[in-house]
């Protein structure tokens, strides 16, 4: 299984604090951590030079714009930038602008950035703007509790934040932005539990979290999702209710998740290989493992190599012999790292359906 598919699964980027605004969570809600939130209006920008694209002076209604914060010397920064220059490319004439923007402030000097953007010409397809002092990087890093770069701050068509993440995490949300099918309320309400999240995975007042979740559940089908995942990684790490987690997996199989192939197989593989886990569903994770194969029509190797273990930890080692051998057919040149793997576990059902 590739090691971008085999993950366990995650919960999303969190940013610290303590701030919800519904049911439960409207209780957590007295004072507002952070300046700067998901939902408040985006602060002006104010940049000493423009080292490409032409200069950004106000937020145009009806744009969209995505200002990440990166760094030179910052390795997760430059492997953000083709996928940054793709998001530019693809929505460029449905009005989005994208802005790099680098500050003294990250170890960084004018000259260090504007030797960089030469060198990488088409790399960065998008603007790329250097901070006045810090006053940008003040506004909305610290203004939002962002302590990492890259991060990212999506601008909708009204100029009010509507994403704060890593860039790599908010392409699901710019689609829904620039084809008008976002809804601000219920992102907020999604970022706000993410930061209770945070909160809870230090005072671990799990049992709150989850009340707050249930709370804000049942108001947008995209953050519905998000927010059923995150409960299901709670009740199946960190308050060990496996029942309630299952059935939670359940739902995502069924409803939340039913045409992601790649978390499909990711939470069919967390049920069917993580140690922390005490109690396996092997049927759950049978039935994840079926729905992601056949979204990918039975040609991707880490998904065959997926179901094959499902079938392995369900009895039948002879099934999972033959999706086996097909993953490693599958395979091909890109995934030649994993192919050792896959084939000891070839090896492992061989064993078991001869015995």
């Amino acid at each position: 299984m590739s090691k971008q598919v085999r993950v366990t699964v995650v919960l999303l980027s969190f940013f610290g604090g303590a701030w919800a605004q519904n049911g439960e969570a409207a209780e957590l809600s007295q004072r507002k951590p952070f300046a700067l939130m998901v939902g408040d209006k985006a602060p002006a920008l104010s940049i000493a030079k423009w080292v490409k694209g032409n200069p950004v002076k106000e937020f145009v209604k009806g744009k969209v714009y995505v200002l990440e914060f990166w760094g030179t010397w910052c390795g997760p920064c430059i492997k953000s930038m083709p996928h940054l220059t793709k998001l530019q490319k693809k929505y460029k004439d449905k009005g989005l602008i994208v802005i790099g923007a680098a500050s003294s402030g990250q170890r960084d000097s004018l000259q260090t950035v504007e030797r960089m953007v030469a060198a990488k010409g088409e790399v960065i397809g998008y603007s790329v703007a250097w901070d006045k002092g810090q006053e940008t990087n003040n506004a909305y890093m610290r203004a939002s509790g962002q302590r990492g770069i890259p991060s990212s701050f999506v601008v909708n068509q009204d100029g009010r934040v509507a994403y704060i993440g890593h860039p790599m995490g908010m392409d699901a949300v710019l689609d829904e932005i620039i084809s008008g099918k976002h809804d601000l309320k219920a992102a907020e309400a999604l970022y706000n539990v993410q930061l209770l999240i945070k909160r809870a995975s230090r005072t671990r007042d799990w049992a709150r979290v989850l009340k707050s979740i249930d709370s804000v559940m049942g108001n947008n089908k995209s953050s519905d999702s998000e927010l059923a995942l995150h409960k299901f990684e709670i009740l199946l790490f960190r308050t060990k209710e496996y029942d309630k987690a299952y059935a939670v997996g359940r739902k995502l199989t069924s409803i939340y998740l039913k045409d992601d192939a790649q978390k499909l197989n990711a939470i069919a593989w967390t049920i069917l290989d993580n140690k922390r886990i005490e109690k396996r569903d092997p049927d759950l994770a049978l039935e994840a493992a079926k729905r992601a194969n056949e979204l990918t029509d039975g040609a991707e190797a880490a998904v065959l190599d997926t179901l094959a273990y499902a079938y392995y930890h369900k009895g039948n080692a002879k099934k999972a012999l033959e999706l086996q051998k097909r993953a490693i057919e599958k395979v091909g040149d890109a995934g030649r790292n994993q192919l050792e793997k896959l084939q000891k576990r070839l090896k492992l059902y061989e064993e078991k359906a001869e015995g």
